[in-house]
């Protein structure tokens, strides 16, 4: 009578391995249905969670954006952070400039050295903005907006890198869970059906 009999093995340590890539996923493979659900629905949410707050802190950027171009005159375009956060802190570029002028003498102090002049000078004209850069709020209360916007912006995106850290926090359970439940499962394929065992 031929007798067909195939085993294969899955220890606990490939599982639990598998599930560090994909939580759940080495629950499944020993035939932990339940747990694995746990574990993989909890993956869907974290990074259901994270496009959402990527999403919205896209969206708030582009607000902050449109908001800076039509209550602040500014020119957003191809500004970076630091130019952003000027606009949060100052009610004008020329507020700011002025106190970049106090940074330099800080950092260059009154002196009739020539060359120190010069660097100060170098300085304020490399980090001032003037222009097609400059900005005025039309109005205090059009500042504090712009400012809700940013950390909103802000928020999102910090509750977005939270979830990189509860997705790893999640593999790093699924694997000890896994690995620890010390389950071996066996499956035997013969002629007359299949065999499942599992051993502790």
């Amino acid at each position: 009578m031929l007798l067909l009999s195939i085993l294969i093995s899955i220890s606990p340590a490939k599982a639990a391995f598998t599930s560090l890539v994909l939580p759940g996923s080495g629950d499944l493979m020993l035939g932990e249905k339940k747990r694995a659900s746990l574990f993989l629905g909890t993956e869907a949410a974290i990074w259901t969670s994270y496009f959402g707050f990527r999403w919205y802190e896209g969206k708030m950027h582009n607000s902050s954006l449109n908001y800076a171009s039509l209550y602040a005159s500014a020119n957003v375009l191809g500004k970076d952070d630091r130019y952003f956060n000027a606009m949060e802190n100052f009610f004008s570029s020329e507020a700011y400039n002025e106190w970049l002028k106090e940074q330099a003498r800080i950092f260059y102090p009154d002196t009739t050295d020539p060359e120190i002049l010069e660097l100060r000078r170098k300085y304020i004209e490399a980090n001032s903005y003037t222009g097609d850069d400059a900005w005025e709020w039309e109005s205090i209360e059009a500042l504090k907006k712009y400012d809700n916007l940013r950390d909103n912006k802000r928020g999102f995106a910090s509750k977005a890198t939270n979830m990189i850290g509860i997705a790893v926090a999640n593999r790093l359970i699924s694997f000890f869970v896994t690995y620890l439940a010390g389950e071996r499962v066996s499956v035997q394929i013969k002629e007359n059906g299949v065999q499942l065992g599992i051993r502790f």
